[in-house]
């Protein structure tokens, strides 16, 4: 079902702000807080699914807890390599990389991952290298950190 043949009405706004708050609610305990069955529920939550509103469900880890004290945003300006091997080494690699964004600007990519230590950062700057120059920021703060 296309976004065209459903309109998306208050019921499934809640929907999504619910369970992008808590992706593990059982259906039945979604449809008390939106007053509906726990079928209804389901089926609501199916059609966001359909129409590739809702594309999975994720956890939030606590990455300092976890290990990774580290959190660095990486801009790199490919030089060397092609977009195909710099894509492919990107989506390859082992490091914890939450996101990397393809931008406009002087800048042809942003990386957002996190790192156990300044040593592992390193080692993961030196395999960016050969795709061309890279800027590197560590995260300080959070500044908005969304909680339940």
């Amino acid at each position: 079902m296309s976004a065209k043949e459903h309109r998306l009405d208050k019921i499934d706004d809640a929907i999504i702000r619910i369970l992008s708050h808590d992706g593990r609610i059982s259906m039945k305990e979604l449809g008390a807080k939106i007053h509906l069955s726990g079928q209804a529920a389901k089926n609501r939550g199916e059609q966001l699914e359909d129409m590739g509103i809702i594309q999975r469900y994720t956890i939030n880890m606590n990455c300092p807890v976890y290990g990774y004290k580290v959190h660095a945003l990486i801009q790199l300006t490919l030089q060397l390599a092609s977009k195909t091997a710099f894509s492919s080494f990107i989506q390859n690699c082992e490091s914890p990389i939450l996101h990397c964004y393809q931008i406009t600007g002087e800048n042809a990519y942003v990386i957002d991952s996190h790192f156990r230590s300044i040593e592992e950062l390193q080692s993961f700057m030196e395999k960016l290298e050969k795709y061309g120059t890279c800027k590197v920021n560590i995260i300080l703060q959070d500044m908005i950190l969304k909680q339940k």
